[in-house]
């Protein structure tokens, strides 16, 4: 039975109920809960953030695990390591998001950021090579504010 629900942070639970069966995959409430978790981050999150912020009677730890790889597998959520070796997940948009990610060498915070324009040329290459890119990750690194100012992440 589909629920017209929208919980906090504008959590549509009906739009995310369309989203996981376009994606192949039941909408279950372990899904739903990883989904509500992710919507509530600011920026990609730990998976540890993700079982903390689901209610255990929703889903344990290696359900959650489970949960965030098939949604990435569906193409509903993205995984990255910006390079401390742990992996972050991120919610996708209807269309697939593409931007770079901010991450504090200090504290170790994530950000999007969504609004920054990347550009890349190739020179010198030969018009007849063609590339396919199926992921793009960019990671600018750096101090955040909070750092910078002495008060951490």
């Amino acid at each position: 039975m589909a629920r017209a629900t929208t919980t906090e942070a504008g959590f549509d639970e009906s739009r995310w109920r369309e989203r996981l069966h376009a994606g192949g995959l039941r909408a279950t409430t372990a899904r739903l809960a990883v989904l509500r978790a992710l919507s509530a981050q600011p920026a990609p999150a730990a998976a540890q953030d993700i079982i903390d912020a689901v209610d255990p009677g929703e889903a344990d730890r290696v359900t959650v695990y489970r949960t965030l790889n098939s949604l990435v597998e569906a193409g509903l959520a993205h995984r990255m390591d910006p390079g401390d070796r742990v992996w972050r997940f991120g919610i996708l948009g209807d269309a697939h998001d593409r931007h770079a990610h901010f991450v504090c060498d200090a504290c170790g915070t994530v950000r999007c950021l969504a609004d920054a324009t990347i550009s890349v040329a190739f020179k010198g290459r030969k018009a007849a090579e063609r590339f396919r890119v199926r992921q793009q990750d960019v990671y600018l690194h750096g101090t955040c504010e909070g750092c910078a100012d002495g008060v951490g992440g």
